[in-house]
């Protein structure tokens, strides 16, 4: 019994130090997807007022067309979306820090979230760790160190594919997730060149309750967001219809009334035809993300024009262009 106790601990001694090497001397991809979030904190420090910043997971990221917003509303925007698999808590922490008087904030966050307690999932944090070298480890909790410890194998192995994916010859035909897919903006354009896949629902409709937790801290940070001069929008994250009625229930809606930050317009009015999908629920083709800019757009010269004087005005999209 005791040799096997031995054995048993040298393989797992084994095993961290293998990954703990993978990770650190395999993971340099500077190209990862990722790596984009670098840029979105410079845009945050850097882009003059008057601005929109939109806070959000990949569904920001691939849904919006942020050149097409800044000329329609006369405004800078900075699109902070990203990746739903880290989470909202370190985006929206980073974003306070950076964060002036007048800033109209958008937040549109993957409905998932709610239920998770957006700490983030394994396999996104350690390739998200490394790409921002670690900043600020120490501010983790426990939740998110946990799934970072769990996504690390899955993360080394991803790197060891990447690595050998240098040695490929020949024209990749098939859409790539990389930092090099975004435009000045924050956006992710890259994916407009391809074709759309085929989205296959489970038809398992979302019955969890919400994360008690994380509706209390984005109600104390919004509210931090508002202290600082900032307005703050909350908005339902754009998707398709399959999706939405897989991901969404009546849970999220009213949570967010409870800490006052409710949405400015139903929740399935950013739920598209199946048709704008590109390849998850949450990524629209290149028509779903004109159609949903131009929501956007309807949508927020309403919503900024309450900020300016003061309120908000729920906004109804039977009231036209």
């Amino acid at each position: 019994m005791n040799r096997f106790i031995v054995k048993a601990a040298m393989l797992l001694t084994v095993f961290i130090g293998v990954n703990i090497v993978l990770l650190f001397g395999l993971s340099e991809n500077g190209s990862d997807y990722l790596y984009e979030y670098n840029h979105k904190l410079q845009l945050l420090d850097t882009v003059g007022q008057p601005r929109i910043i939109f806070m959000g997971g990949s569904s920001a990221a691939f849904d919006n067309d942020s050149r097409t917003i800044r000329d329609s509303l006369g405004c800078n925007v900075i699109n902070f979306g990203l990746h739903a698999g880290i989470g909202m808590r370190i985006p929206l922490e980073d974003g306070l820090r950076s964060i002036r008087k007048g800033d109209v904030v958008v937040v549109q966050i993957e409905y998932a979230n709610f239920f998770n307690g957006g700490n983030g999932e394994p396999e996104a944090l350690p390739a998200f760790m490394t790409a921002t070298k670690w900043r600020e480890w120490n501010r983790l909790n426990a939740n998110q160190w946990m799934k970072l410890i769990q996504g690390i194998p899955r993360n080394n192995i991803s790197n060891l594919v990447h690595l050998a994916r240098r040695f490929k010859t020949g024209p990749n035909v098939a859409f790539v997730y990389t930092k090099d897919g975004f435009n000045e903006f924050g956006d992710e354009v890259s994916h407009l060149n391809y074709p759309s896949q085929k989205y296959l629902p489970t038809g398992k409709k979302n019955t969890k309750a919400i994360n008690t937790d994380f509706i209390e801290w984005l109600g104390h940070i919004l509210a931090q967001y508002e202290e600082r001069g900032s307005h703050v929008i909350m908005m339902p994250p754009a998707c398709i219809v399959s999706c939405f009625n897989e991901s969404y229930n009546d849970n999220v809606k009213e949570a967010l009334e409870t800490i006052h930050y409710p949405y400015v317009i139903e929740p399935s009015y950013m739920a598209l035809d199946d048709d704008y999908m590109f390849n998850t629920g949450y990524h629209l083709n290149r028509e779903g993300v004109r159609k949903n800019t131009a929501n956007l757009i309807r949508v927020l010269r309403d919503c900024v024009y309450g900020a300016a004087i003061g309120h908000i005005n729920t906004y109804s999209p039977e009231s036209g262009d």
